[in-house]
């Protein structure tokens, strides 16, 4: 009886905490109650509006595609409020709701949703009414004090994508569909493996596919949340929160991409990246002092190895605080950046969001005279230790800025300036998780208060917004001290919508080769999650890598968007030839190859800064109605044309790859290959398995030491063969924003093939820029020598090109030649339309 009399006390106590008094709510064993019924809803024109004893829920459609869900427990809900959603404008809407009497029906062009009232169930259909996605009839949502979770139905034959950086399988339904249950709580976490979980990122978004075609959930939640992927109960995806509303969007495809494109759409994309941050990048913990620096880019320049972007860790500033120098190791920053830039090398420093409580250091004295810095719940200003705790000299706790409050982010933009007018081209944040050293949770008191934007809260509830809100600060304070320049931020931890601010790398990845096979699962998934701009620290950042792990880790990060080698303090040198000069030719000539495909790389980053979709994508984003791809996590696609197989076992002599349906052809021997089929490669150290699809255009140059180079140098356009195929190109600057006022060029290219000829065309330019004079040269795979080449341009005549061999091309103004299968023509490159005619 003491037993039953307890369970039962329990069951009331958590009811009267809850506030929940309705009989229609159901009370499970482990004191979570489903939710009941709902009394029928109102509509007026925009929002289904239901209201009842157990709170407030409004379903509203942004778009034909896109459904707002949105549940408080409060009799109204609070401020329409979000760090991540930035447009609810999605387009034209034409919606209608069909009111009835145990269920309400919202109807848009391509969605049905239906609410069931007892108890309270949404569903979400396609216009010819098949279930895309549909609440648990037994869960449905669920509630605990000041926590929620909401329960889906989860069918076998679904695959799970996304959820930002996170470890496991890219699909996250797991091995044998075991499932995945993942944490979003950003977390500094150094030397994670595949168990680590939570990392440094939260995206609380994830795509489901089945037979083809996609919906995707983002639920817009910043407190510490949960996602069950079908772990803990078989057949349910079910997510929730410790506190906040419950607040969805339901984006339905059918296509993944377009899932995308319409989540960013909400969020926000990527803006287009300064093209040297695309380059090859070379960083440890740390360079100093100055003169190794020096040597550093000296030895680059010397082996020619190609290379842009050099950087600085903590040990540059004075006793680790943010905005100095150590002058002892770095006398002149000014003079050396300087001399560096002349040598092609652009500067970035980190920058970590803790300057420490020291009286007289001007950020700390500018921050309290500003209210700038989180509080305790009494008032007082919080401290924790972190990096300037550990200085050697003056030691000090930290203060940490009130990100959440518009005023301290325009402040701590503008504190900048300092890096910028010596010349540092970009900004690297991190510890933004926030980190906190000797601290059970490795991060500040949950009670600590946020300005919140006007609506103080706690850590809990503006943990996991810290990076993303740090990043904001760091780009719009870069923005508007140089109003004409892309602004370059690199973090660690960030939240959705954090695209829009900075590019992000994997945080502290072990050297090892589960690390190395990790790492693509992580980046392809960031992408999924709207982070196109990632990549992982190329050899891995914790411990020493052996020179074969180092060399394939390299030939990955060619493809990685974001390339930057790194290492922890104390560990050999790591740089491209610290592994021997067998090693060092290898890595070289990776390097050499991101420098060649950059035209290409740069053209795919432009794209997924209008669309939101990846450069680097998975396969199912291009095949999602062919099932092989569904869990392919070892290859990947560089845009729609370029596939990749990386080499990622140590020894591996040979290499299994899938090609999707369609022709495919050896990037480097322009071999055909039949797709919808696994082929085995041999593989030797130096080996990249790359396959152009059937009608690809792969945009190349010469290799070049850096990007400054770039300018004048020939555009090479590898095609491969198919009957008619279709592809543009974009360049600009790579530096400034008047891209954003026309001064861009984009053409398009075609090609098209029968029985006699074939023909590429390039149409004439749109905008206004104009790249420096150069040559253009086309490459054709062709099973045979063709008899004559012409050209056609603008409003011209047509004229033959010679046929030259391949020695005497090169040498030549125009011309052609044919070895070795490969057709290569040659002319001016004019900028205006033009047509090639090649005939058998």
């Amino acid at each position: 009886m003491k037993i039953e009399f307890r369970k039962v006390f329990a069951v009331l106590i958590i009811m009267a905490l809850v506030g929940f008094s309705s009989p229609s709510r159901v009370v499970a064993a482990d004191g979570w109650t489903t939710l009941g019924a709902m009394p029928a809803p109102a509509w007026d024109g925009k929002t289904l509006l239901f209201r009842g004893g157990q709170g407030t829920l409004a379903i509203t459609p942004l778009a034909d595609d896109v459904v707002r869900v949105r549940f408080t427990s409060k009799p109204d809900f609070g401020r329409d409020h979000s760090y991540a959603v930035v447009n609810h404008d999605l387009g034209s809407l034409a919606a209608k709701a069909d009111i009835g009497s145990a269920s309400a029906t919202l109807t848009t062009a391509s969605l049905k949703v239906t609410a069931q009232y007892s108890p309270l169930r949404i569903s979400f259909a396609n216009s010819a009414g098949e279930i895309l996605d549909a609440d648990d009839p037994s869960n449905g949502t669920s509630l605990a004090g000041s926590a929620f979770r909401i329960a889906k139905q989860l069918d076998d034959g679904e695959h799970v994508y996304g959820l930002g950086e996170k470890i496991g399988s890219l699909d996250k339904r797991g091995w044998k569909l075991g499932g995945y249950n993942y944490v979003m709580w950003n977390s500094d976490t150094p030397a994670y493996d595949s168990s680590t979980d939570p990392l440094y990122v939260s995206v609380p978004f994830f795509m489901v596919l089945r037979r083809g075609e996609a919906h995707g959930i983002f639920f817009d939640n910043t407190w510490r949340s949960y996602f069950d992927i079908g772990h803990d109960q078989a057949g349910l995806l079910t997510f929730g929160a410790d506190g906040g509303d419950l607040d969805y969007y339901f984006i339905n495809g059918p296509d993944p991409k377009k899932v995308i494109e319409r989540y960013t759409a909400l969020t926000g994309r990527t803006p287009l990246p300064p093209l040297w941050s695309l380059g090859y990048n070379q960083c440890r913990w740390s360079y100093y002092p100055e003169s190794r620096v020096r040597l550093l880019a000296d030895t680059f320049r010397s082996k020619s190895v190609p290379a842009d972007g050099l950087w600085l860790d903590i040990h540059y500033m004075d006793g680790y605080k943010p905005f100095t120098w150590d002058h002892d190791r770095f006398p002149d920053p000014k003079k050396m950046i300087s001399d560096l830039r002349a040598q092609g090398f652009h500067l970035v420093t980190i920058l970590d969001g803790h300057p420490p409580a020291i009286k007289g250091y001007a950020p700390y004295d500018e921050g309290i005279a500003g209210n700038d810095f989180v509080k305790n719940p009494d008032g007082s200003v919080y401290e924790g230790p972190v990096w300037p705790s550990q200085a050697p000299k003056d030691p000090a706790p930290s203060v940490f800025p009130d990100f959440s409050r518009p005023a301290t982010r325009e402040w701590w933009g503008s504190l900048y300036k300092s890096l910028l007018d010596v010349g540092v081209a970009g900004i690297w944040n991190d510890m933004d998780e926030p980190s906190v050293f000797n601290t059970p949770s490795g991060t500040m008191p949950l009670d600590v208060v946020f300005d919140n934007d006007g609506q103080p809260s706690t850590h809990r509830e503006l943990h996991n917004v810290f990076g993303q809100l740090m990043s904001r600060s760091t780009f719009e304070g870069l923005s508007k001290l140089r109003p004409d320049d892309r602004a370059f931020v690199l973090t660690r931890a960030s939240f959705a919508g954090g695209q829009r601010y900075a590019a992000v790398w994997t945080g502290d990845a072990t050297a090892d080769w589960s690390s190395l096979r990790q790492s693509v699962s992580m980046v392809l998934g960031l992408g999924v999650s709207g982070f196109p701009f990632v990549g992982s620290d190329i050899g891995g950042f914790v411990r020493m890598p052996s020179a074969e792990l180092c060399t394939r880790w390299l030939q990955m990060g060619v493809f990685y968007p974001f390339m930057r080698m790194h290492t922890e303090i104390a560990t050999p040198d790591k740089e491209p030839w610290s592994f021997g000069w067998q090693y060092e030719k290898v890595n070289k000539r990776a390097i050499e190859l991101r420098y060649e495909l950059l035209p290409y790389i740069y053209n795919e980053m432009q794209k997924a800064s209008v669309t939101g979709v990846p450069a680097l994508r998975p396969l199912f984003l291009e095949y999602p109605g062919v099932e092989n791809t569904a869990t392919i996590e070892d290859e990947f696609l560089f845009g729609s044309d370029l596939l990749v197989a990386p080499v990622l076992w140590e020894g591996a002599d040979t290499r299994s790859v899938y090609l999707p349906p369609g022709d495919w052809f050896d990037y480097w021997t322009g071999q055909r290959y039949s797709g919808d089929m696994t082929i085995q490669i041999p593989v030797t150290i130096d080996s990249i398995p790359m396959f152009v699809r059937g009608g690809g255009f792969i945009f190349r140059q010469p290799v070049v030491q850096y990007t400054g180079q770039m300018p004048g140098n020939p555009l090479h356009v590898l095609i491969a063969p198919a009957a008619e195929s279709k592809s543009t190109l974009y360049e600009d600057d790579g530096k400034s924003l008047q891209y954003q006022k026309g001064e861009f060029m984009k053409r398009k290219f075609q090609l098209t093939q029968n029985a006699g000829s074939s023909t590429v065309e390039i149409s004439g330019p749109e905008g206004s820029y104009r790249p420096a004079k150069r040559d253009l040269i086309l490459e054709l795979w062709m099973d045979r020598e063709p008899s004559s080449v012409t050209e056609q341009s603008g409003n011209g005549g047509e004229s033959s090109l010679s046929r030259l061999n391949p020695a005497d091309l090169a040498g030549a103004s125009a011309g052609w030649s044919y070895a070795n299968g490969l057709l290569m023509v040659k002319d001016n490159d004019r900028f205006e339309q033009t047509r090639f005619t090649i005939t058998n």
